[in-house]
């Protein structure tokens, strides 16, 4: 059992710590075309980081920084911990997706207000993280989407971005290593995409998270553990999409959005086609997309971790090296990667600069521990305490 666990910790820190050194690796070159990057840094692009200046924040100088994809990555851990915890200690809770509202305000107040923290909603411990007030080129649809959600407007817009999938890993970790809904894979799937239609709305924007949490759930089960492993997982993953039931919309994905769902199959499929070949990954991922909208982020990702599933570092330059979004297909790739080969197989020459790393790494451990408190406990021991100060203060008491 004990093994067990050790392993369960290492995928759960593999995910979110990888997806943050794609991030960051990424970040550099995010609006920079192939041609370039491979001028500035040689055949292969980019593989190591690029260190931020000493005219940078003196807390962030010297160090790889991360983007707003590991910044909403980890408001979104902190959101479904706050409602595992309200869970435990009230013995009830709404769906797992709908507290990410909350904690995704409070990460819209570093970024526009720089938090008037009387105003936040929830005030997790992330908002006492100086560096997570940096701005690091926020997504537009997020931005505008969250500005409503504040005004208590509805969110009406037809965004199809990457900026989704990108945060909704914790979503994953959690749910299987707690039995969130029992392990039951198509409601954690659509409880994941929930998670980022709260800011995109077009099908494609929100319908690559229910297969990302799908193929990380998977893999942390071990279901990728032996040969093709990894490519059956994302076969299974497309084929269970459109048999997903909505509770929003009270019908199965296939029957809502048919072609949405075909089209994300297929550009599935394509990655995976093409990662059975001898191309360039650069050439590659141009017949993919350019990752900029959801399933083409996802599909990218996918193809960089099975074309180079033994090798961490190889999956993520793979993934961040071509002419699109190079932050946001190297997080979802890392996110996958990490799961699979652990924490344990990122080379220390990706994590020793990495900005934020004791605070990603205790967000992936807390999403591991899970809530330690019951309905009826008294916070005696220091553990009960640091959790109670972590996801038991509030600003508002209108969460359900």
């Amino acid at each position: 059992m004990e093994r067990g666990n050790s392993i369960k910790k290492d995928r759960a820190l593999g995910c979110i710590v990888g997806g943050a050194v794609g991030d960051a690796l990424g970040y550099p070159v995010e609006f920079t075309q192939w041609p370039e990057i491979e001028r500035m840094f040689g055949p292969r692009g980019i593989t190591r980081y690029c260190l931020s200046s000493s005219s940078s924040s003196s807390s962030a100088s010297g160090k790889a920084l991360i983007s707003d994809d590991t910044q909403m990555a980890l408001f979104t851990g902190a959101g479904i911990l706050l409602g595992m915890t309200r869970s435990y200690m009230r013995g009830i809770m709404g769906r797992l997706d709908t507290y990410c509202r909350y904690t995704y305000l409070d990460w819209l107040h570093t970024q526009e207000w720089k938090c008037r923290k009387s105003e936040c909603r929830v005030d997790s411990w992330l908002m006492d993280v100086p560096e997570l007030y940096s701005q690091r080129s926020p997504g537009i649809t997020c931005l505008t989407a969250l500005k409503d959600l504040e005004a208590e407007k509805e969110v009406v817009n037809d965004s199809c971005g990457c900026g989704g999938v990108m945060r909704t890993a914790p979503i994953a970790i959690l749910s299987y290593l707690h039995s969130y809904a029992d392990g039951k894979l198509d409601f954690c799937d659509m409880v994941a995409a929930e998670a980022a239609r709260i800011t995109h709305k077009h099908p494609l924007g929100f319908l690559p998270s229910a297969v990302l949490n799908d193929i990380l759930m998977q893999i942390m089960s071990g279901a990728a553990d032996e040969g093709d492993g990894l490519c059956q997982v994302v076969e299974k993953a497309a084929e269970r999409l459109p048999e997903i039931y909505s509770g929003e919309d009270g019908k199965i994905y296939g029957e809502l959005w048919p072609k949405d769902v075909k089209r994300l199959q297929e550009i599935l499929s394509v990655a995976e086609n093409l990662s059975t070949t001898d191309l360039p990954d650069h050439i590659a991922i141009e017949r993919i997309g350019g990752g900029w909208t959801g399933h083409e982020a996802l599909a990218i990702a996918v193809y960089s971790a099975l074309k180079h599933k033994d090798s961490f570092e190889d999956a993520i330059v793979s993934a961040v090296n071509h002419s699109g979004d190079s932050d946001s297909t190297g997080a979802v790739c890392g996110n996958i990667i990490g799961t699979l080969l652990g924490r344990k197989a990122i080379p220390e020459y990706y994590t020793k600069d990495l900005e934020l790393l004791d605070v990603i790494e205790e967000m992936g451990t807390d999403l591991f521990t899970g809530c330690i408190i019951s309905e009826y406990d008294k916070i005696d021991t220091p553990e009960k305490n640091r959790w109670y100060n972590k996801y038991c203060h509030f600003r508002r008491e209108s969460i359900g």
